[in-house]
């Protein structure tokens, strides 16, 4: 799994709006840190494939696809809940690294309580690292091994296929910036029981979670709410995965991105961007009180006040970048910088016929090139 983080801002001097960038991180912990106007921070989340991760009742989106061309399927069905008597099986799954940050301890601590009030119940567990030995200890003294099933390691390309074998993810890390596999577990049609800490309840809507402080108390007791919610089927699970698609696409992540880039540069004005009219009291450059400055004395107070240490290198690192712009600017200035023109986009036909003559054309202006070649050669 890749946890990507990063923060793009404009150079600080002439620049009128500064827009942070934010992957995969907590939004409130950057707006706190940096002391930042909450609209100009922009969360953008991590894509997930939602057709790697389907769920056992649903088939593939091409599968469909070849099934209403070929006239097989006129209709695609929707997946039919699944309902779970009082006396079924529920699999709670976990796949993790078994370190301490990700609430290993928590786990091993969590597990016996969950299982002695829950006797239809079991565990399926993924992952390696230093602190599986103290879970199979555990284990071994409450003999739990029937009804805890221990994996290890998994590849990437495995995972959905763990997943589905389960009812719940459950989720106890102490510290998280972004949680890819929650969306992964919701993909594949699973309710997800996570911790309440960095930027996990920013990833999935509310019907699709369960939340708890990275305590044991409070883990198993709304272990035992998202167990009940599934008995008593209040949870629409087979609808997780449609809805993920949506949320977590590459499409629109590349939308997303896009727009903070365009509100960067300028090509969108504040009112689009920030959503806000300039008759108003409230200014996303100026502040509410519409006195904030983002010149570099004002700016170099604010990261200053960051941390005892990180204050002080933010600003060292400022400095240096601003006069690293200011030679740059001298050394090469950007009236003499040729601006690339924007790439042609070409639309793009979906339908079959569509695609049929647009690579005819192609086919025969080829050709027609070939030709005149041929005769400028004299051939």
């Amino acid at each position: 799994m890749l946890y990507a983080s990063a923060i793009l801002g404009i150079p600080s001097g002439t620049s009128k709006t500064m827009q942070e960038l934010t992957m995969a991180y907590s939004k409130e912990n950057t707006v706190l840190r940096a002391s930042l106007d909450p609209l100009m921070v922009s969360v953008i989340p991590n894509a997930v494939v939602a057709d790697s991760f389907r769920p056992l009742s649903q088939a593939p989106s091409h599968s469909r696809q070849s099934s209403f061309i070929s006239g097989v399927d006129t209709k695609f069905q929707p997946p039919q809940p699944q309902h779970l008597g009082p006396h079924d099986t529920i699999t709670i799954v976990v796949i993790s690294r078994l370190f301490y940050n990700k609430g290993t301890d928590l786990l091993i601590a969590a597990i016996p309580r969950i299982l002695a009030s829950h006797p239809n119940v079991r565990f399926i567990i993924a992952g390696s690292g230093p602190k599986a030995i103290d879970l199979e200890q555990m284990l071994e003294r409450r003999v739990l091994q029937d009804r805890v099933e221990m994996l290890g390691p998994v590849r990437h390309e495995e995972v959905r296929d763990v997943m589905v074998r389960g009812h719940i993810y459950l989720h106890p890390s102490l510290t998280e910036a972004f949680g890819t596999v929650i969306v992964e577990a919701a993909s594949c049609g699973l309710y997800v029981v996570c911790t309440r800490v960095g930027g996990i309840p920013e990833v999935l809507p509310q019907h699709m979670t369960t939340f708890a402080k990275p305590e044991e108390d409070d883990l198993v007791l709304a272990t035992g709410k998202a167990i009940a919610a599934l008995r008593a089927n209040r949870v629409r699970t087979e609808r997780f995965h449609d809805q993920v698609k949506m949320m977590y696409s590459w499409t629109d992540v590349a939308e997303r991105t896009e727009r903070v880039y365009n509100g960067i540069t300028g090509v969108l004005s504040e009112e689009e961007f920030y959503g806000y009219h300039s008759g108003g009291g409230w200014s996303a450059t100026r502040g509410r009180a519409g006195v904030q400055s983002f010149a570099l004395i004002d700016r170099l107070k604010r990261y200053y006040g960051c941390g005892i240490w990180a204050g002080k290198l933010f600003c060292l690192c400022v400095v240096i970048d601003y006069l690293l712009f200011v030679f740059l600017e001298m050394w090469a200035p950007r009236a003499n910088i040729d601006v690339a023109r924007n790439w042609p986009k070409k639309k793009v036909q979906m339908n079959g016929e569509g695609e049929k003559r647009s690579t005819s054309d192609r086919i025969s202006r080829r050709k027609s090139a070939r030709d005149r070649s041929r005769g400028a050669n004299g051939e």
